[in-house]
């Protein structure tokens, strides 16, 4: 039994949902979620018009912020103009993976861009753009390293991203106590208050 308010769809599920538009009428299926596997996003959604369009060869590329799901009605909504989706570039639905599995390298995703642009949607390059630079811009956190001492006890070592240590705890008879200490740490540092007695 499918939960009739499922967040997470398993792609083997997809045939089972249809796309219909603002007024509720059907408009066609979805066929499958393409990822981009370099990226970790959902590229875009193939889906077939079949009905809608009768147009029988041909699988749309849209783009996945195209399609809005309602978990109520297990159906994904696409407000899109008709004569928008019949200018759109389309796929051979016995061929298009041959297609895909061709766009390897970064200028590929201009072939992609294609299906985006005649949607009137942001282009994938700039999303995977906007993606890196969000990534680029976090930096790692620092680590908690536990060792042991000479004489057998656990430490643990606060270690900022440039490698140099923070600050070093007591010694700990066991692990769990070194774990626990950790977790003391990292609960009570941020409301810590600077107590200075060198004033």
């Amino acid at each position: 039994m499918v939960n009739k308010m499922a967040r997470f769809v398993p792609t083997i599920r997809l045939k089972q949902y249809d796309v219909v538009n603002k007024k509720g009428q059907d408009m066609g299926q979805v066929q499958t979620f393409v990822v981009d596997m370099r990226e970790g996003l959902i590229a875009f959604v193939i889906v077939s018009f079949e009905g809608f369009l009768g147009i029988s060869d041909k699988w749309f590329a849209m783009p996945w912020a195209a399609l809005k799901w309602h978990p109520t009605t297990m159906k994904f909504t696409l407000d899109m103009p008709e004569e928008v989706l019949k200018n759109a570039p389309g796929m051979h639905k016995d061929k298009w993976l041959e297609e895909i599995d061709k766009w390897q390298e970064e200028k590929d995703l201009e072939l992609l861009d294609r299906y985006y642009a005649s949607y009137g949607y942001e282009s994938y390059l700039g999303i995977v753009q906007k993606r890196i630079t969000k990534i680029g811009s976090h930096k790692p956190d620092a680590k908690f390293e536990i060792n042991k001492d000479k004489a057998g006890e656990f430490r643990f070592k606060l270690v900022a991203v440039n490698g140099e240590t923070i600050a070093v705890s007591e010694g700990y008879t066991n692990k769990e106590s070194a774990l626990k200490g950790i977790e003391s740490v990292k609960q009570n540092a941020s409301e810590a208050v600077i107590d200075d007695k060198t004033v």
